[in-house]
């Protein structure tokens, strides 16, 4: 097998295979093994026909199409074995320049990985990210605990914004009540937004016992067709008010929150802790600043097929994200008035971003020489199996390929941060 190589402009490459006499008929020999027995010849059990007498019967080329696939693969392998430097992104197109007894020219179109031009990558200066934890971030954590050790209390008084409400509803819309407008003793914190726009604000002022009629229109993009953009009167009876009452910020709530005897002992451990998310934030935010530095940097194209399969990724992680909370992702589009299209749309600009990235940081392994040793893979293989309490044996022989290509891509993840925490200033 012979054959030339053509470096096209759109990314895509191109070989032109040229398939000798000798090559062809070897790969017509084994389609014939394996196609032969479905061929019916007079004069012969089904499956023991010569080769030439079905060929005769059904037309010289009637293996070719057999031989083709087998050629086509055979000699498309070799050829990427060969040009190592070549790493294609989808699969190949197959075009047949020439197809007859005395061999084939077989011409292949395939998208390649683009090459990365690489900038500074090394010797670059980020500033730190400010973690400092401020007295008020203190502060919104310890409300967030009083609200946790709050209770509610009926009180005889008029509705206010924050209160809990027992009461009954009766909607309908031009005089016609709807399915799941009516209620009884339904309990409403007022202003937590479950209901449509205005219905919460209007039971403010309301008082024990009181009824009212309260107006309010279904937005537009509602998602029951029949009250979409509808009015409808809801008849509401009020029948308990609750007003949520907090706990003194005291040495007793600390001592009945936390571990600690003290409101300040408590209030500097949750500085304490607070800060430790903040530099690990930090940590996060400056390698995040120096790896999109580095990116801008660096020149390389991004091919559309990386691109629609980096989409296509995102609306799959989504998609589970949904599954978690009970939703299919036809039915949030539905809900939300979307289409898959624009689903895509909206994350195209991130999916660029995520392949250019991709590609500078698989460049920067290869520059760098980045490797795993064995060591390295059976002490994460070590640490894993310990995490899921089972042995070393159990835990590989549960893997999978998948499971193992994750694994290796995480310690060379964390191989590349560490050599680019080491070689650049933060």
């Amino acid at each position: 097998m012979k054959y030339t190589k053509e470096i096209l402009k759109n990314k895509k490459v191109k070989f032109e295979i040229e398939v000798s006499k000798e090559e062809w008929t070897h790969a017509v020999e084994h389609a014939y093994e394996h196609e032969g027995a479905k061929y019916n010849v007079q004069g012969f059990r089904k499956g023991k026909a010569p080769k030439h007498l079905i060929e005769k019967m059904y037309g010289e080329g009637v293996f070719y199409e057999h031989a083709l696939e087998h050629a086509f693969y055979d000699y498309y392998g070799e050829i990427l074995d060969k040009e190592t430097d070549l790493e294609p992104i989808s699969s190949p197109s197959l075009d047949v320049k020439k197809m007859d007894a005395e061999g084939a020219i077989l011409l292949v179109e395939v998208e390649v990985k683009p090459e990365v031009t690489l900038g500074k990558y090394t010797g670059l200066t980020i500033k730190k990210v400010d973690n400092t934890v401020s007295d008020d971030a203190v502060t919104a954590e310890l409300m967030l605990a009083q609200d946790k050790a709050s209770r509610l209390v009926e009180v005889e008084r008029e509705i206010k914004m924050g209160d809990t409400v027992t009461f009954d509803f009766s909607g309908s819309v031009d005089g016609v009540k709807f399915e799941g407008g009516t209620a009884e003793n339904y309990e409403l914190e007022i202003g937590s937004g479950q209901f449509i726009p205005g219905f919460e604000e209007q039971m403010v002022g309301l008082k024990l016992n009181e009824e009212k009629a309260l107006s309010v229109k279904f937005p537009d993009n509602y998602h029951a067709e029949d009250l979409k953009g509808k009015t409808s009167i809801f008849e509401v009876k009020i029948h308990i008010i609750r007003e949520k009452q907090l706990p003194e910020l005291s040495d007793e709530l600390a001592q009945n929150m936390s571990e600690f005897n003290t409101l300040e002992e408590w209030k500097a451990d949750i500085k304490k802790e607070l800060q430790k998310k903040a530099d690990a934030d930090a940590v996060v935010a400056a390698e995040n600043y120096l790896i999109n530095k580095i990116v801008e940097n660096c020149t390389t194209e991004t091919p559309e097929s990386m691109i629609e399969e980096q989409i296509s990724a995102f609306i799959k992680e989504f998609e589970y994200r949904l599954m978690y909370q009970g939703l299919k992702l036809n039915d949030y589009l539905t809900m939300m008035k979307l289409k898959l299209e624009d689903m895509r749309a909206d994350r195209r600009e991130d999916a660029i971003k995520t392949v250019k990235t991709k590609l500078v940081l698989e460049a920067i392994i290869k520059a760098e020489k980045i490797e795993i040793t064995k060591e390295e893979f059976d002490a994460s293989i070590t640490e894993l199996s310990a995490k899921e309490n089972k042995s070393k044996k159990e835990f590989e022989k549960a893997l999978t390929e998948e499971r193992v290509d994750h694994i290796a891509s995480n310690i060379i993840v964390t191989k590349l941060l560490d050599f680019l925490r080491k070689n650049n200033n933060i």
